[in-house]
């Protein structure tokens, strides 16, 4: 294996153990490589991270100082691949700087290399590499999986999800899900410096910050993804050799000492989570697919995985605290259901009566209902008073000698996201326009979104309860003006349907940011930069197929000619908005909406909007949908065909 061989290089580098071995001739190596043409070499081109231009040639993604020792290393493979030979077979520098010598610094560098020249890296000059050695021997990692943490709509930078990759210290996973907690979890990350939602947006799309590997125990990670936050985990297992284990730990371990420009759409969290896999295996087809997408997202990198075949051995599932309490619940009858409800408020309140068994089950769900409600309080200790009560709880708990039966929770394997349809989707309709005061003529659509889902799409592989849009666009031809015409373009359209319960008692809301063309005595047809939002409550029903909101909303708009506050061209509008979905299994879906807003100050006074639509998906890339939409100075019934694409 390479990576006991690297920790063996390490220790055989001391100056006391290291043999006398004739170091390899720099210009012949050199020359040798440009033989084997090694500068081309997709394993080279991986661990230096060059990456196909629109313009020809390559260029790396790492920007901080360190990682290209030649000075156009960023853009010339050969010229780095010369430079690291160079810095490789130096002498050691003095003093205690291993961050900055080649020989410590790149440990894969230093074994691909020898590997395809064939030299011994035994004979280069000696180096302790303390640094280096340790962090081996801390990851001791001997299997690889990479983690999608599902939707979070609550924290902007996961509302797509998220990767990760674990570092497993066994080969093959063991039974239950304590051992893995012990296993090290490493990511790539922006290094966010704000905590304003809007400067983080621009921030984040325009690469203005650092992108960082790190890596931290596993349990870090369950406790801010599964506990905190309530999001389930779906871990899947590499097929990686064991060589190709070590160079991933060795190339990390490289990545750690740099930084990358951080770009939310493309260069994020999964694009350089499979661009370290890839620098460590190059037989792989990870970036590929992404070469010139505008966007990467969570969900389409793992289903790059699948397109390697062979490459997921196993999946696992790891649920969330909210999800173990939900099958908890599931089990209570109403006076349980009252006792768990009571000890979060008095945690000395009497349990039913009833058998140790029976009192044992309301204590256990009582105590993951204060997890679910005070995760952040609790974990991060900011409520004193919680914690004693839930350490009251924890009491009365060990002094009932019964063991809490294994909660068995069947994975949802249809919330997998790699079952779920592509997150780029276009579409094309038509249909009849009735315009107030002028005749009845056909139109043509256009649709794309670059991503990602919203509340009638296929459902497999995304959350029942949420829609997330990144830049859907509608553009029409009207047959009447015989022209094309906007119609709306949003930066982000999210919607997050909590259904209110006994136990469940959190807020829905929506929110859209973007441009949309307004189509009331306003403006008729003036397009208007807009921004809304509402909170309310929702609730569903027949097993999930049925779900209903009804929200106070709150929107501004603003356009040159739109006949706005004191002959201002903007406008504010308050009101309700509600709406009602019904699923028929993944196969169709129907959604009904309306609002109605009170726009003060303004001519118009008010304005309103009704839609209804009904899609019918074949598979899960290819959706029929019928669409109606009434506005005060139009009405539109139209047909579309969606398809969805993905890597």
């Amino acid at each position: 294996m390479l990576l006991p061989s690297l920790l063996a290089l390490a220790l055989a580098a001391e100056p006391a153990l290291a043999a006398p071995v004739a170091p390899p001739d720099l210009a012949a190596l050199v020359a040798r490589a440009g033989e084997l043409k090694l500068a081309e070499d997709p394993g080279w081109l991986g661990l230096g991270h060059w990456r196909p231009r629109w313009l020809p040639g390559v260029k790396g993604d790492p920007d901080g100082p360190g990682f290209y020792l030649a000075p156009g290393g960023k853009t010339d493979p050969a010229a780095e691949l010369r430079a690291t030979l160079a810095g490789l077979l130096a002498q050691p520098p003095g003093g205690d700087d291993e961050l900055t010598d080649p020989y410590c610094r790149f440990p894969a560098r230093l074994h691909f290399l020898a590997d395809r020249l064939g030299f011994d890296p035994g004979s280069l000059p000696p180096r302790p590499c303390a640094r280096q050695r340790a962090f081996f021997e801390r990851v001791q990692a001997r299997s690889v999986t990479v983690v999608f943490s599902s939707y979070y709509l609550n924290n902007p930078a996961s509302s797509f999800g998220h990767t990760f990759l674990r570092l497993n210290k066994t080969e093959a996973p063991l039974p239950g899900k304590t051992f893995e907690l012990l296993d090290y979890g490493v990511d790539y990350s922006a290094q966010v410096d704000t905590g304003n939602a809007l400067v983080y947006g621009v921030k984040g799309l325009f690469g203005l910050f650092h992108g960082t590997y790190n890596h931290y125990p596993y349990y870090y990670k369950v406790r801010e993804y599964a506990d905190s936050e309530s999001r389930d985990l779906w871990e899947y297992d590499l097929a990686l050799t064991p060589r190709e284990v070590a160079m991933l730990v060795a190339h990390l371990w490289e990545l750690g000492g740099t930084w990358m420009d951080y770009w939310y759409l493309d260069e994020n969290c999964s694009y350089h989570v499979l661009g370290a896999l890839q620098a460590a295996a190059p037989r792989l087809r990870l970036l590929e697919p992404f070469a010139f997408r505008p966007l990467v997202v969570p969900a389409d990198t793992v289903k790059v995985l699948f397109e390697n075949p062979g490459l997921v051995r196993a999946v696992h599932h790891r649920p969330a605290i909210r999800t173990q309490f939900e099958a908890r619940a599931g089990a209570l009858d109403d006076t349980q259901a009252d006792a768990v409800e009571a000890l979060l408020i008095d945690p000395a309140a009497p349990l039913p009566p009833g058998s140790p068994v029976a009192q044992a089950v309301v204590l256990d769900a009582a105590l993951d209902l204060m997890d679910v409600r005070h995760a952040r309080e609790l974990l991060f200790e900011t409520d004193a008073a919680l914690a004693r009560s839930r350490q009251a709880l924890l009491r009365r708990r060990s002094a009932i000698p019964v063991q809490s039966a294994e909660l068995a929770i069947a994975p949802p394997e249809l919330r997998r996201p790699e079952v779920g349809h592509g997150s780029f989707r276009f579409g094309l309709g038509g249909g009849l326009l009735e315009p107030r005061g002028a005749p009845r003529a056909g139109f043509a659509s256009f649709d794309f979104r670059l991503c990602l889902h919203d509340l009638l799409d296929p459902p497999d592989g995304y959350p029942p309860e949420a829609q997330v849009e990144f830049l859907p666009t509608r553009l029409r031809y009207d047959g009447g003006r015989r022209g094309v015409t906007f119609d709306e373009s949003h930066f982000v359209r999210l919607v997050s349907l909590a259904p209110w319960t006994r136990f469940d008692k959190r807020t829905s809301w929506h929110v859209k940011l973007g441009a949309e063309t307004v189509r009331d005595s306003g403006c008729v047809s003036c397009v208007a930069l807009v921004a809304s939002g509402g909170a309310g409550l929702a609730g569903a029903g027949f097993g999930g197929a049925l779900h209903g909101a009804l929200f106070t909303d709150a929107t501004v708009e603003g356009a040159p000619d739109l006949r706005g506050i004191g002959g201002s061209g903007w406008r504010v509008g308050v009101g309700p908005s509600a709406l009602l979905r019904l699923r028929a299994g993944s196969r169709a879906a129907l959604l009904a909406q309306g609002g109605w807003s009170w726009l003060p100050g303004t001519p118009t006074h008010q304005t309103w909007t009704l839609s209804g639509a009904g899609r019918v998906h074949f598979g899960r890339n290819v959706s029929l949908a019928l669409e109606y939409r009434r506005r005060p100075s139009e009405q539109a019934l139209g047909l579309a065909l969606y398809l969805f694409d993905s890597p």
